[in-house]
């Protein structure tokens, strides 16, 4: 497993842990937890799944994987776990316990500079427009997840191949986390805006997991606390924190379920 924080090679998952910011696990429920301790515990079905979704053997990971708007100003794009394999890319966005993300709509009402925004959403939609053959106005765009449509944006910009996977691990303990029909009516209404390209894949990918006792005593701790996420990392070096049972796709493609 060829591992890279953003392009930075990186040893192991052990290693990776001192390349994150601290308070990225001051919550032990931030999806980057059950993320890296799927990658460090389970590298078999890593490699089933990357495998089912198309990616060639020789691939490399890369955690937080930045791209920069291509206009405007603003903040990259950082994506959970870049996949890159020859013109292959594939986009993942893990989640678990986080809510539905603004809409395009929402994010360009925001801020002191909509002009810019608008610039920033208009160098997303023309990395995108590369791979459909249509052109995007802006104003179609409005009800879809800003988020998707930036991290689709970052898959185009990183391979002639891209691919978007968001991977929802199950059970989430916050009644508030995104339910995954919501997940998959975002993504397909964003594959449907983009023409629903074959040659740009999304798929939804359900991963169950159990928590050890482990997670059990460390998901109690006190949020946005120094100590918490010096537990969290301890943890997730010393020991397992979830028991994986399989995954479930659904490839998206366009329909209403």
């Amino acid at each position: 497993m060829h591992l890279h924080y953003d392009r930075h090679p990186v040893a192991s998952i052990d290693n990776m842990l001192s390349y994150y910011g601290a308070k990225e696990f001051k919550s032990p429920t931030r999806s980057t937890v059950p993320l890296l301790s799927w990658l460090k515990h389970e590298p078999s079905s890593v490699c089933s799944l990357l495998n089912e979704l198309g990616m060639p053997a020789d691939y490399t990971l890369h955690l937080e994987y930045t791209v920069n708007p291509p206009k405007g100003k603003g903040q990259a794009s950082h994506t959970d776990l870049m996949v890159l394999a020859g013109a292959g890319s594939l986009a993942i966005e893990a989640k678990w316990t986080e809510p539905r993300y603004e809409t395009v709509s929402d994010w360009l009402n925001k801020g002191a500079s909509p002009d810019n925004r608008l610039n920033v959403l208009t160098g997303w939609l023309h990395l995108l427009q590369t791979h459909s053959g249509n052109s995007f106005a802006p104003a179609d765009f409005s009800g879809a997840v800003y988020q998707m449509v930036h991290r689709a944006a970052a898959a185009c910009a990183s391979g002639k191949s891209p691919r978007l996977a968001y991977l929802m691990f199950d059970p989430s303990p916050d009644p508030n986390t995104a339910e995954k029909q919501t997940i998959l009516d975002d993504l397909n209404h964003l594959w449907n805006l983009l023409g629903s390209p074959r040659s740009f894949p999304f798929h939804l990918v359900n991963i169950d997991l159990a928590s050890t006792a482990v997670f059990d005593q460390i998901s109690v701790l006190l949020k946005n606390s120094d100590k918490t996420s010096q537990a969290v990392q301890r943890a997730l070096l010393e020991e397992r924190l979830f028991n994986f049972m399989g995954y479930v796709v659904t490839n998206i493609d366009g329909r209403v379920r």
